[in-house]
């Protein structure tokens, strides 16, 4: 069963990689000049951080059973969706934020029930 859990665990965090390398290949010069700029930027970090890698912390904590990893997870995509509630209502898109704000909500009601 360990085995199992390490080789999910292994392809949880390097798939998106390669995913993302993949993707990145099909770019045109112009696009992909565009996510590098996009890449540098910290508040990318927040938002994308927050949700997608906290997202995967969380499933690591789930497949491997630890308590913390998984809190610190469920943090991590709550401050992501924080941030980019925040940065979507910056932007005059109200309805989108509100969308993201009770995603937030709905996501930690359930999680500490």
């Amino acid at each position: 069963m360990f085995f199992f859990q390490a080789i999910l665990i292994i392809f949880i965090w390097v798939a998106p990689f390669f995913f993302f390398q993949n993707a990145y290949k099909k770019m045109s010069k112009k696009e992909q000049q565009d996510v590098k700029i996009e890449l540098k930027n910290p508040f990318f970090f927040l938002t994308f951080g927050g949700c997608c890698i906290g997202f995967q912390v969380f499933i690591t904590g789930s497949i491997s059973e630890i308590k913390i990893i998984q809190h610190i997870g469920s943090g991590l995509v709550f401050i992501g969706l924080v941030t980019a509630c925040v940065s979507t209502f910056r932007q005059r898109q109200f309805k989108k934020s509100f969308a993201l704000m009770m995603i937030g909500i709905l996501g930690a009601i359930f999680y500490f029930f």
